[in-house]
């Protein structure tokens, strides 16, 4: 029996990925957003509402992780689809700052990778 008030291993897994980004361990903290948003990716049944917006801050999280690596290309999409998922000014101003870190040839290829199936 689970008790009320018990995080889940999303929760967890996000704290930890804060946790590592804030000790500069970014490799590690990209594991742990990229498990929040497969454990939640796989889940059978729809998300709610809490649901949604922690996988956008494991996008929105993962985004920022991927952009001090100077990954630009990778954040780009990470930030779109933290978005996508829920759409508010903190997602949006994060997408348009990697946006703005890309290169103008980079750009094409970024739109193509979040529009293909």
């Amino acid at each position: 029996m689970v008790a009320l008030g018990c995080k889940g291993d999303s929760e967890l897994a996000m704290e930890r990925g804060i946790q590592y980004y804030e000790w500069d361990m970014i490799e590690k903290a990209v594991l742990e957003f990229k498990f929040v948003i497969h454990n939640l990716s796989s889940q059978n049944e729809k998300l709610d509402y809490s649901q949604i917006r922690l996988k956008s801050r494991a996008h929105h999280n993962l985004a920022v992780a991927y952009a001090k690596k100077n990954w630009y290309d990778d954040a780009a999409v990470e930030a779109r689809e933290a978005f996508e998922l829920f759409p508010s000014d903190d997602n949006r101003k994060v997408m348009e700052l990697i946006q703005n870190k890309i290169p103008a040839e980079s750009i094409k290829t970024v739109k193509q990778k979040t529009t293909t199936p």
